[in-house]
């Protein structure tokens, strides 16, 4: 019988660390799940306040800036736009393309029409 009896005490203890590992395992599964909910958080709100700057931008690129901090960066973000488009044009350029006036699509600089929007381009639009 105390043979049984130490099998019956040794298969309890197995039950026992056997529901404490699921627990603790339960327990790193739900802190990572909450971790990648925190980043996955962090990420969205990243592009919020990447969206409300750029609308910021829009708001006030042509406005008269008080803020010295606010004025520099508008004026770099200005500049870095502007050398932006002159590199995409040199590649345009490079290409043989240009950007359609009406839509922004790239085309064939020989091209009459646009093949997205169909409007009529003229030398004209890119001046």
């Amino acid at each position: 019988m105390d043979f049984l009896n130490s099998i019956d005490q040794a298969m309890n203890k197995a039950k026992e660390v056997f529901d404490v590992a699921c627990k603790k395992t339960g327990e790193v599964v739900n802190t990572q799940k909450q971790k990648f909910d925190v980043s996955s958080l962090e990420n969205k709100r990243a592009k919020d306040f990447e969206k409300l700057g750029s609308l910021y931008f829009d708001l006030i690129k042509n406005e008269k800036i008080e803020n010295e901090s606010i004025a520099e960066l508008v004026a770099a973000i200005k500049e870095k736009n502007e050398k932006i488009e002159e590199l995409q044009n040199e590649i345009l350029n490079a290409k043989n393309k240009r950007i359609c006036a009406n839509c922004g699509a790239y085309i064939e600089e020989s091209s009459i029409y646009c093949n997205s929007c169909g409007a009529k381009v003229t030398i004209e639009d890119e001046e």
